[in-house]
Formats: C-alpha cells, sequence, structure tokens
C-alpha cells in the first residue's frame, strides 16, 4: 500500500506519530504508527489496512462485523483490539500499545534460546491458541514477528508474551497463496495452507506454525532448510524436520517428541487440539519439576501425549506364555546359567552408570564455563554444575579445591542472567524487581540519558549497597554497577553541566519533530520528565520539556 506517513498525520480521533517498526506491528512495516488519542491523551497502535483488501473480510459480512467480532477477544495472551473504522476511504484500527520486542527481534539479536525459556514461551503461546480456537478464531499467520515480548512481566510473574497479527490475512490473502508466499511467513505455513486445502483454515495449522517456532528458537534454524516455497514444499515431502535432540544436546526426551508432533505433515498425526498440546507440555513441565524424568517415564508403560514409541510386537512376543516341557538344551542355554550371567551384567552395568565424582563433574564443566559464549556458560550449570552442588555442597566451613573457581563462575553467571533481566525483564519470572535491580536500571537510565555523573553517583551507591549481600543475584547486580561506574570514572571530564546537557536534549527533540521523527523525540521529553521531574535546579526546563509533550499530544 501506498506509504500512509507521505499522507496522513491525523486519521479519526487519533495524531499519528512514526512507524512502529516491523516486528512490533506486527509483521508491518510503514502501516502501523504510534498514535495519540487526543480525547482520552492515551497512546495506542494504530493500524492502517489497504483499502483494496477490506472487501476480503474475515468471516463476517463487513469489515466492521469482522473488527467488533476480533474486539469481543479478550485474553492476558492477544493484544487487545480496541477498534477501528474507515475514515475518509482509509479503514485502521486502532490496537492495544505493547512495548517491548517481538521474538523475531529475540532470535535476530540471540540466534536461539536455552529450552528452558523456549518452551516457556511456546507454552504461553499455547495458552493463548486455546483461548483463540475455543472462541472458533485460527490465527493462520503464527510467525514470531506476531509474538510480542512485552517489557513488564505478568502480575503473576510469568514471561508476558502476547500475541498479535490476528488481522494479518487482510493484508496478504492474495499475497500468501501456494507458491507466491514470501520465504518470512512460508516456513510458519502448514502443508495444507500450501495444498489451498479447506483444512488451511482449521486449528491445526496454528499448532504447525507452533511447531516451527519451537523449532527455531532451540536450535536457531528451520526445521526444513529452504530458499524458496518450491523447496519448502519438496523437502518437507521428502523427509520429516531433523529432531531437535540432534542439536540441542540437553533437550529433554518429551521436548523432541512434542517438536516432532507439531511438525508432524499429516495434520492426523499432530495433537489433536490446542488444548491438548498445551495440557501436554504443562504436564511434561511439571513432571521434570517434580523431578519425574522423561525416561522414568517411558519405563512406567504409562502412555501420554509425549509417549516414547514402543514396538507393541515385540512386547506381545515377550509376554506370550509358553507351555512348560522337559529342557535337553545345554548348560549354557539354560535358565540358570544365563541368569548368572545377568546377574554378572547387572553389576557391571551398574559400576559403569555409578555417578561421576566431583573431580569428573568438574572437568565436564570446566571447557563451557570458560567459554565466551553465555549459552555454554548455562549449559555448564544445568548440565554438570547443578548436579555437583547438589551432590557435593561448598560451603567456607567445608570448601573443596574448585570452591574459588564456583564462586567467580556462579558470580559471572548470575551478572550476565542480571542483565538480561534489566535489558528484556518480560522474560523474568519474577512480578517484581529486587531493590538492586530497580536502583542499577535506574542508573542506567542515566547512562544511556547521556548524565554521566548522576549515573557515576547511582553505580557507586549500587556497588556499596548490595556487594555484601546474601542474595547472589543482588551482588552480581553491584558487580555490574562497579564495573560502569569504573568505565565513567575513567571518562569523567568528557560530560558538561547537567543544564546545558538538557538544553541539549530539548534542542536535539525541536530538531527530531522538524524532522518529522515524533517518537524519537517524545523518547527524549519524557526521559527529561521523568528523570529531572523532581530536581528543583532544573524546574524551567523539565516545565518547556512537558510543554513540548503537551505540544506534540496537540498534534502541533
Amino acid at each position: 500500500m501506498t506509504d500512509p506517513l507521505s499522507r496522513r498525520s491525523r486519521i479519526g480521533p487519533f495524531a499519528l506519530e512514526a512507524p512502529l517498526g516491523g516486528e512490533l506491528a506486527g509483521g508491518a512495516d510503514s502501516n502501523v504508527l504510534r498514535g495519540v488519542h487526543l480525547e482520552l491523551k492515551r497512546s495506542m497502535a494504530v493500524k492502517l489496512i489497504d483499502p483494496a483488501v477490506v472487501k476480503d473480510t474475515l468471516g463476517g459480512n463487513s469489515f466492521m462485523e469482522d473488527v467488533r467480532r476480533l474486539q469481543k477477544l479478550e485474553h492476558p495472551r492477544l493484544v487487545r483490539l480496541l477498534g477501528g473504522a474507515i475514515d475518509g476511504g482509509q479503514p485502521y484500527l486502532a490496537l492495544e500499545l505493547v512495548e517491548g520486542e517481538s521474538l523475531a527481534e529475540l532470535l535476530e539479536r540471540r540466534g536461539k534460546l536455552a529450552w528452558e525459556p523456549a518452551v516457556e514461551i511456546a507454552q504461553a503461546i499455547g495458552e493463548g491458541l486455546v483461548y483463540l480456537h475455543s472462541k472458533q478464531v485460527v490465527h493462520r499467520r503464527l510467525t514470531p514477528a506476531h509474538v510480542l515480548l512485552p517489557t513488564e512481566a505478568s502480575e503473576e510473574g510469568e514471561i508476558g508474551l502476547r500475541i498479535t497479527g490476528l488481522d494479518a490475512t487482510w493484508a496478504d490473502r492474495d499475497e500468501v497463496l501456494g507458491l507466491r508466499s514470501p520465504m518470512s511467513k512460508a516456513h510458519y505455513l502448514s502443508p495444507e495452507q500450501f495444498r489451498g486445502r479447506k483444512s488451511k483454515d482449521l486449528p491445526a495449522c496454528d499448532l504447525f506454525s507452533l511447531g516451527v517456532i519451537l523449532y527455531r528458537c532451540l536450535t536457531g534454524v528451520f526445521p526444513w532448510p529452504a530458499d524458496t516455497p518450491e523447496e519448502l514444499i519438496e523437502a518437507r515431502r521428502i523427509a520429516p524436520a531433523a529432531r531437535v535432540s540432534a542439536t540441542v544436546l540437553d533437550a529433554p526426551v518429551w521436548l523432541d517428541a512434542l517438536v516432532k508432533n507439531l511438525l508432524a505433515v499429516k495434520r492426523s498425526e499432530r495433537f489433536a487440539t490446542a488444548e491438548e498440546a498445551h495440557r501436554a507440555i504443562v504436564n511434561a513441565r511439571r513432571k521434570v519439576a517434580a523431578g519425574v524424568g522423561a525416561a522414568a517415564h517411558g519405563w512406567s508403560g504409562k502412555q501420554g501425549g509425549l509417549s516414547v514409541d514402543d514396538d507393541s510386537g515385540e512386547l506381545k512376543r515377550i509376554r506370550r506364555k509358553k507351555t512348560r516341557k522337559k529342557d535337553d538344551s545345554p548348560f549354557y542355554e539354560r535358565a540358570w546359567f544365563l541368569a548368572l550371567c545377568l546377574t554378572g551384567l547387572i553389576g557391571v552395568g551398574t559400576w559403569t552408570m555409578m555417578p561421576d565424582s566431583e573431580a569428573a563433574l568438574f572437568a565436564k564443566a570446566q571447557p563451557l564455563m570458560a567459554s565466551d559464549d553465555p549459552s555454554d556458560w548455562e549449559q555448564a550449570d544445568s548440565l554438570y554444575l547443578d548436579e555437583l552442588r547438589e551432590r557435593f555442597p561448598q560451603s567456607e566451613e567445608a570448601p573443596s579445591e574448585y570452591t574459588e573457581q564456583l564462586v567467580e563462575f556462579d558470580l559471572r553467571l548470575e551478572m550476565f542472567r542480571a542483565m538480561r533481566k534489566v535489558e528484556n525483564p518480560g522474560l523474568s519470572r519474577r512480578s517484581k524487581q529486587s531493590e538492586a535491580q530497580r536502583r542499577f536500571a535506574d542508573a542506567l537510565r542515566y547512562e544511556e540519558f547521556g548524565d554521566r555523573l548522576s549515573a557515576w553517583q547511582k553505580f557507586e551507591a549500587v556497588s556499596k549497597l548490595f556487594s555484601k549481600s546474601e542474595e547472589l543475584e543482588d551482588r552480581a547486580f553491584a558487580k555490574l554497577a562497579e564495573e560502569h561506574a569504573r568505565a565513567i570514572a575513567a571518562d569523567r571530564d568528557s560530560q558538561s553541566d547537567l543544564t546545558t546537557l538538557i538544553e541539549g536534549k530539548i534542542a536535539e527533540a525541536a530538531r527530531l519533530i522538524d524532522e518529522g521523527k515524533r517518537l524519537e523525540a517524545r523518547r527524549l521529553l519524557s526521559g527529561i520528565e521523568s528523570l529531572y521531574g523532581e530536581n528543583r535546579e532544573q524546574v524551567a526546563l523539565v516545565e518547556l520539556a512537558r510543554e513540548r509533550l503537551r505540544d506534540l499530544d496537540a498534534g502541533s
């Protein structure tokens, strides 16, 4: 569609600002903008719909009927559609504004995820799909670009994931069809969607898309490598996707089976419903949390959504009763001899399966601990060090030769995790920030704004307050603060006084407004207001920033 920014700064009750960007906009580029409702003084995401495709409705008899139908959908895992209308021939939607990043952006930045957060994301998506399918709504365009990770965690402290893009088929119904599909979407389309069958609109297509998303989160690549839709169709026809366990060595058995099920090319071989898939994930995670491994579950003989395949014919053969007869076989074929050999084998097997010693566990973990890749640190921690700490507790009273190295490693790993929480708190399970995290994030805001002197003072305070804390996370934030303070102290003379800094930021905001970059200007002015609103020495400049913000809200 034509670039809306070249034609509109207002639509309906909204003053339009800068585009939200491809990912947070749910796959759009310039047609999703930050808008301010002039009466409510509330920011929303405003999506401009190409008038040419409005006639292709999502199930209703008109555009407005579809809007009303989607407006009724309300769930913690969905981005809420607040309304929609047609202004001067231009249809638009008003959506809840979600601050954060998309899963696509996260994967672009990190490549892949550890299996625990990847499964947590899949479980959250599953919750949203269960609700949608219960309302007879199928997404049909589920991709990482349509999965948003808000900056703030949910009230329960879980990942605040939200699904968007329920209207995506309006914009690409003609584009995403068989061999014309762009590869950014083709990888996530189910085989039945490529074939254009009636089943292309059934819930199973969303489950396939979920499988591709989970596979990509775990491995960093697509299940079937391909550069064109033709290659993708052929690859799926020739063979199933490579197993996750082939590349993700610490993936549990149940997770490998889950991904295999979701990626079944035949629709009949996938989970029957999103509810069944979600329940399988929840149950498997619960067993892991309770200490019941997938292998133990498999040996129990109980079947379920994620059971390991068995050979029923062989089981029947073993269980088949035999009639007694006189045993004339040689001694080495007789039961007592075989039992003796079996006893020996069990003894050897028991010896070989004895748990690793402390030295062996540390030796296995050491190469991963020495790596520069934090994902290797996570593997060292989960695969070897968790067991080492449990079986060989470290304490000041009874330290081992590895205690010092473990303490240093634990702090380094916790510093990485702490910084990840600050950069993306939406992935954190904790609903409330610790005091150390809150203070560190506050200091970081001043540093990013350019007020290095205030940042240095705040980092110094965090370092002194929490360096002796009993909580490892607090000590990690203290160490991070110490490193930031040291870097600033090495170049403290480079900062001008605070008044000059704020005046420069206000002037920069005015330039951005002139260039049409209203969102960037708003962020600068809001930063001045939030950081220095209580600073009595900067009252005049803060009020000037507020005045500029009011002008932006008024659309001037």
